[in-house]
């Protein structure tokens, strides 16, 4: 405590005669290493925590002796640690507010009417702040979990903590073992409309085990639980159980266990839902298990089991570390950082932590407040890719509550706050200074723009082998593997139509100029026109010809030749003209051919500066440029090596079985590719490759609005 000695609002209080009221449960805590005590409120379910010397003075209140006669007598006994008269006043409203004080004046009816209403804008006030966890507290779910605690007293132990662990152990090793199966086609399996209809049925089910996983350990510590309701988590309905009691219990390892016992029933449920997955044929069963799985699994990962938003992980971080309200305590942390350090209050009032706790506050609130925005945007954007009005109403909303009106709130304190009135004009010139300078920054300050794209080796044009005429197969003349040069024989063909059509046309020929040599002589106007007629069948033999060389395929250039398919299959079959009979592959690969997204065209086609490329089992960037590009967008990938299933970037429509088909369409550009260490003979033909463009340099916060704009727009079209 530690607001001034004296204050002249004293004698407002001096002559009261309060107590504390005779629900009131105290328990003695320790954080830290320091002594606290917990005000149990068991009417509204609220904790408050005092420190020795505040707790003291409370405890002092009997209702006979006025505030005055107690700060004296703790004066006299404490000397310069006792609190002074502005810590008493703050203290005194304080257990006043939260209806934890009775007196001998009357209670007057409009002040408590008007307590009751200032609580319920509190909870709507909350609602609003939180707009994807909305709570409504329907009932009071205490003699149904004290009915029913007997049958689950046995699993609340160490006998149940054994079992739990061996379970969520062999889920784990079930999981490891099918994460392939599992985790293929994620996105596509679940965003299928019978995959939302299992999972919508299914999650409000796993929330209500989890939540009733709270209720049934904080009765096993002695806790009642009053409050059950639900809440909905991004508009949708789901269950909640208020275990906020269990904040008093003497030992942190105790409220540790009541904060995590949700996590441990949803990862239990996950492994049950594992072991059936396993076991179960594909259908329903099936398709239940594995949303249970991934409920539990996400749900743990990113939001219950996470510290840095205000759910289950961060009530067991704070018991553990011993650090109640961390959260708030972060943002004043910084708070008195900025005005410390920055702003430099004059009398600013030591917080009270050590070292320990300053460097996990200094650490927690940039990085959960972070988190949470990013959460809150992807949450959003996920909701808006499907009911795109609601998304962007969350995001509305998100960006008010949880950035524009804190900045708005801190800025107007900066401007007309007392504690400011000293310095104002530093804080103000920081403040609105550091303002412009990030603006100044986004809208005039350069900086690099790059993007990265994925592709594989690619064959060029002239490797490919194709049939020059129609034909069946005579001959494979070089063996598969063989190294060719560019004119080297690889196919014989026979066409046994064609040739008898060369013979008729090659006699023909014989027959007109024979003709025509006669008529030379004797009819000069008939010779005219057996010369003409001569002429065409002479043009007609050229080009049967023509075709009966085509029958003979070459290499078109130098390197190693591998058929299309086994040299015994080809013999004998028929091929068409410019079937593709094989391949000649160079001795190192020349071309990578890459997929660019369509928000990346623009800047490709006319703000591109430098390309460079690396194989995937390579760690060197080496230069690059581009050789050419297919004109149009298309949903067609040149590799199924760059789809997801196989471990590239592209995600995949599952509808299409005859090839992989991508979401999203691309457009596809050829890069060069360095010689030397991207030798075919280590790296292949198909091989993934990764290609960086840069581009010229743009101001930040162009460069951001222009990717927030893709991403909307690719998102979000229609």
């Amino acid at each position: 405590m530690a607001g001034s000695f004296f204050t002249q609002s004293w004698y407002r209080v001096a002559g009261l005669k309060p107590r504390l009221a005779d629900h009131i449960d105290v328990t003695r805590h320790r954080y830290a290493g320091q002594a606290w005590y917990a005000l149990s409120d068991p009417v509204s379910g609220r904790v408050h925590r005092l420190t020795p010397q505040a707790y003291l003075f409370a405890a002092r209140m009997d209702g006979k002796r006025t505030i005055d006669a107690i700060w004296q007598d703790m004066v006299g006994e404490l000397d310069t640690e006792a609190p002074g008269q502005e810590d008493i006043v703050q203290l005194l409203m304080q257990l006043h507010s939260s209806d934890l004080l009775v007196g001998d004046i009357p209670p007057d009816a409009g002040e408590m009417l008007l307590r009751r209403n200032r609580q319920q804008r509190s909870l709507w006030l909350r609602n609003l702040c939180s707009p994807l966890s909305m709570q409504f507290p329907l009932i009071d779910p205490d003699r149904f979990l004290t009915r029913t605690m007997p049958l689950l007293r046995p699993f609340l132990g160490w006998v149940g903590l054994v079992a739990w662990l061996l379970l969520v152990l062999t889920g784990l090793v079930i999981a490891g073992e099918h994460w392939k199966e599992l985790s293929a086609n994620l996105l596509d399996r679940v965003m299928a409309a019978e995959g939302l209809l299992v999972l919508g049925l299914c999650y409000p089910i796993v929330k209500a085990l989890h939540e009733l996983g709270h209720g049934y350990a904080a009765k096993r510590f002695g806790c009642e639980i009053r409050e059950m309701g639900v809440m909905l988590l991004v508009f949708f309905p789901v269950p909640y159980v208020d275990a906020s009691a269990s904040s008093a219990l003497p030992s942190k390892w105790q409220r540790a266990a009541v904060a995590a016992a949700g996590i441990m029933v949803e990862l239990a449920l996950a492994a049950i839902a594992a072991i059936v997955w396993a076991e179960a044929e594909p259908g329903v069963l099936r398709a239940v298990a594995f949303n249970v799985m991934l409920i539990g699994g996400v749900s743990t990962v990113v939001v219950n089991g996470n510290p840095l938003l205000r759910f289950d992980g961060y009530y067991v971080l704070t018991d553990v570390l011993e650090m109640p309200n961390l959260q708030q305590r972060s943002t004043r942390f910084m708070g008195y950082l900025v005005n410390r350090h920055i702003f430099r209050v004059p009398l600013l009032p030591t917080l009270p932590a050590n070292l320990y706790e300053r460097a996990v506050m200094f650490i927690y609130a940039p990085t959960s407040f972070v988190y949470r925005i990013l959460v809150m945007v992807g949450v959003s954007l996920f909701v808006a890719g499907h009911y795109f009005v609601v998304g962007v109403a969350m995001a509305v909303v998100t960006t008010v509550m949880a950035l524009l009106w804190p900045a708005a709130k801190a800025l107007w304190k900066v401007a007309t706050g007392l504690q400011y009135r000293v310095c104002r004009g530093r804080a103000v010139g920081f403040t609105f200074g550091a303002i412009a300078a990030v603006v100044a920054g986004a809208l005039f300050i350069p900086a690099p723009v790059h993007s990265n794209a994925e592709g594989v080796i690619w064959l060029p044009q002239e490797a490919m082998v194709r049939a020059g005429a129609d034909g069946f197969v005579s001959r494979v003349v070089v063996q598969p593997g063989a190294m060719v040069a560019k004119g080297d024989v690889l196919f014989r063909l026979s066409h046994p139509i064609a040739e008898a059509k060369l013979r008729v046309v090659a006699a023909r020929v014989d027959e007109l100029a024979a003709k025509y040599a006669a008529e030379w002589v004797t009819d000069r106007i008939a010779a005219a026109v057996t010369g003409f007629e001569l002429n065409q069948a002479r043009a007609t033999l050229a080009r049967e010809k023509v075709r009966i060389s085509d029958e003979t395929v070459r290499a078109p250039s130098d390197g190693r030749f591998n058929p299309s398919k086994p040299a015994t299959d080809f013999v004998g079959s028929y091929v068409k003209l410019g079937e593709l009979v094989g391949y000649v592959t160079p001795p190192a690969g020349a071309v990578a051919r890459v997929l660019v997204p369509q928000g990346d065209i623009g800047l490709v086609q006319s703000r591109l500066r430098r390309v460079e490329v690396r194989l995937a089992d390579r760690h060197t960037d080496l230069p690059s440029s581009l050789l050419r590009a297919v004109p149009a967008a298309d949903d067609t990938l040149p590799s199924a090596a760059l789809a997801s299933d196989n471990g590239g970037s592209v995600f995949t429509d599952p509808r299409f079985q005859q090839g992989p088909k991508a979401f999203e369409r691309h457009f596809q550009f050829d890069v060069t590719l360095p010689e030397g260490e991207m030798a075919v003979a280590e790296s292949g033909f198909g091989a993934r490759v990764f290609v960086r463009f840069d581009y010229a340099w743009e101001p930040v916060g162009a460069a951001l609005y222009r990717r927030v704009r893709q991403g909307m727009l690719s998102r979000f079209e229609t």
